[in-house]
């Protein structure tokens, strides 16, 4: 019988699997590698996971003390069989599965090309003046026009499809060619800009990218590595950091709580990131009682206000699956959360990134990413936002945000349009 922590395990291996893949996989102009054994090993992983006890179509998993879930492992098993077309038969042969599974999939990444193409292909005169930053980039100094100056996207949701699992939610190997091969031709610099942890379980694990194209950012930017794997962090006083820590410390002693175990397991998990902490108290499934689940709600709201009584330093989001606590930080005389427009400005201030009057893409796709849209408009009117899968409600929050907008149904169509796009110049000429 497998179980979470089974399946986590397995989503490692896999992780190192498919970074050893990517460099291999690009299929643009013929330049696949030896792919050795990777379809049949992607294999051997999927029949794995299939050989899992199943209840009306789901998966049964133990969840430690918590005992079993049922479950289903969308996710994880329909990137594994994308990724297994992907190698053993070419990118055609995946672009037409994902014409099988999406409606309108084609008239969708076209529009969305077309849209792009318009908003980024014309000349550029400002274009030349950024060599500065490139500089800093792994790969050096750009030759000739570039289509984007700064990329910076969130990542599930918006350009990875979403799993229930964060510590599931691997990257699949098509995702990190299409990806990959937009940020390397066609963009000076590329950031992604996620509330997930940057490491332990993060942002950087999670991803199979090749090193070097992108900068992570994790907790919404709070703390990044750049292309080169360089560590730097927002600073966070004293007084904070030592309230945060202590309620992570009280947080994990009620985690050891035999009834509150499962919340380490399911969805989002237990994520201590720089200056926030996750963790989760439901899943897409919705594995554990109300009543549990209410309760556990408690008593985190009770460790919030034993620490900080007049609720000053931390913040307390419930989001109904998961539970944020939030270290404010200084704006004047008063205290404000941490999002990712303050990530976004930190970051490219420490990395010299070319947001004034430069030619940006913003990638997201909940209101959570509408700061960053707003602060690269303010910036400069050569910014785009995209948001996917948006509402009317958050359609109308966006433009308001940033009237350069447009929008996707879902992350494929994003991350196929942009992998389709033709650069005008990659970092030192070279494709993936």
């Amino acid at each position: 019988m497998g179980s979470l922590s089974e399946l986590y395990a397995l989503m490692e291996q896999l992780a190192t699997m498919r970074r050893a893949l990517v460099p291999h996989a690009d299929t643009v102009h013929g330049n696949r590698g030896s792919l050795a054994d990777g379809p049949a090993a992607l294999e051997r992983i999927r029949d794995q996971i299939l050989s899992w006890p199943r209840h009306n179509g789901s998966f049964v998993l133990r969840a430690g003390d918590a005992g079993d879930i049922v479950t289903g492992l969308d996710y994880e098993l329909t990137e594994l069989e994308r990724d297994i077309v992907f190698l053993r038969d070419g990118e055609s042969a995946l672009l037409r599965l994902l014409v099988r599974q999406r409606p309108r999939f084609s008239a969708q990444v076209e529009e969305l090309s077309r849209r792009l193409s318009a908003f980024f292909e014309s000349e550029n005169p400002r274009a030349g003046t950024a060599g500065a930053s490139a500089a800093e980039g792994h790969h050096g100094a750009v030759r000739g026009r570039v289509a984007v100056d700064t990329f910076v996207t969130d990542r599930d949701g918006t350009v990875n499809n979403y799993c229930g699992r964060y510590r599931s939610s691997v990257q699949a190997i098509y995702n990190a060619v299409f990806l990959s091969r937009f940020a390397w031709r066609c963009c000076r610099r590329s950031v992604m800009l996620s509330s997930a942890p940057l490491c332990n379980g993060g942002l950087v694990d999670v991803s199979v990218n090749p090193d070097g194209v992108f900068v992570y950012a994790g907790s919404k930017g709070r703390e990044f590595c750049d292309e080169r794997g360089r560590y730097r962090a927002f600073p966070i006083d004293d007084q904070r950091k030592q309230l945060l820590d202590q309620f992570n410390l009280r947080l994990e002693q009620l985690l050891d709580h035999s009834e509150y175990g499962v919340f380490r397991l399911i969805g989002s998990s237990l994520q201590f990131k720089f200056g926030q902490t996750t963790v989760a108290r439901q899943d897409v499934d919705n594995s554990v009682s109300d009543r549990v689940s209410g309760r556990f709600l408690d008593e985190v709201n009770r460790l919030v206000t034993e620490v900080d009584p007049r609720r000053e330093y931390l913040r307390v989001e419930d989001t109904g699956k998961d539970i944020e606590v939030i270290l404010t930080v200084k704006d004047g005389s008063d205290a404000k959360d941490f999002d990712k427009g303050d990530g976004l400005t930190f970051v490219a201030g420490e990395l010299g990134l070319e947001l004034d009057n430069s030619r940006t893409l913003i990638c997201g796709d909940t209101s959570s990413d509408i700061p960053m849209a707003r602060i690269a408009a303010q910036r400069s009117r050569d910014s785009l936002a995209v948001f996917v899968g948006a509402d009317d409600r958050l359609s109308a929050a966006v433009r308001s945000a940033n009237a350069n907008a447009s929008f996707a149904s879902c992350p494929d169509v994003l991350v196929t349009a942009l992998g389709g796009l033709e650069g005008s110049a990659g970092r030192d000429g070279n494709e993936l």
